[in-house]
């Protein structure tokens, strides 16, 4: 009961840390703020999986170092899970856009993961982690596409974590964006990783729908639904979120 315990909370960890991306996509874009840029991001999941509910949320501050390089600070937070509420493991990281061409678009993002988190309520690894995403994004018309690439090293405190869940985990997901008009934008997401537990090597998968509405150049409002697509992944999850641009 406690592995199950501590499995739901730390999935429900990976859930608000995803929320780097556009919520409500788990699937990053290439986009930086430019020289002087800042973004706040607030967002909130609700979910569940195999009966047990669940709610998390994040803060990510970002501000535009230069033209092609932004570095960003994410906060999350678990306000309802089986195993525990609090604070997780806060974030630090850079993204880095090397190329911009033609609509293709090409970053780089670095992350380190703090050991702030209480990795007794499976609330963080209790030792410093980091993360590494490739990300491509290509513009067409109204249509955008996006693919990220990743790898995550996990150090874990507590000894049953370092028996039970593995040190590097890959990922990898795409999206699409459809720009109705310049205020609303169509969002779909998929993905697949590998499992976190190192006793099981069935990688959870999910699909995602959305819709992101900009009322003006500075305030985007969003809303999605996330499902898995095995039983690996939570079963099913609802969000909303604000972004803010100055």
């Amino acid at each position: 009961m406690t592995k199950k315990i501590l499995g739901l909370t730390g999935l429900l960890l990976v859930i608000s840390q995803s929320a780097f991306a556009a919520h409500p996509l788990v699937t990053d874009d290439a986009g930086v703020q430019g020289a002087g840029g800042i973004q706040l991001e607030m967002n909130t999941d609700w979910s569940r999986q195999n009966g047990d509910a669940g709610h998390v949320g994040a803060f990510t501050f970002t501000y535009g170092v230069t033209d092609q390089l932004d570095v960003f600070l994410n906060l999350p937070q678990t306000f309802q899970a089986t195993g525990g509420t609090g604070s997780g493991d806060i974030s630090l990281g850079a993204k880095w856009r090397y190329y911009d061409e033609d609509g293709l678009s090409l970053a780089l993002k670095p992350e380190l993961l703090t050991p702030s988190g209480d990795a007794d309520k499976g609330l963080g690894n209790g030792r410093s982690s980091a993360g590494l995403t490739g990300i491509a994004s290509y513009e067409i018309g109204a249509w955008t596409l996006h693919g990220n690439l990743g790898l995550n090293y996990n150090r874990f405190q507590l000894d049953s974590d370092q028996q039970s869940r593995r040190k590097t985990v890959w990922r990898a997901s795409a999206a699409v964006w459809y720009g109705l008009d310049e205020q609303w934008r169509l969002v779909a997401d998929t993905g697949v990783a590998q499992n976190q537990d190192a006793a099981s090597r069935k990688m959870p998968a999910y699909g995602l729908v959305g819709v992101i509405w900009s009322p003006s150049k500075t305030v985007d409002v969003d809303a999605g639904a996330k499902f898995g697509l095995n039983k690996a992944e939570v079963t099913r999850q609802f969000g909303v979120g604000v972004t803010l641009h100055f």
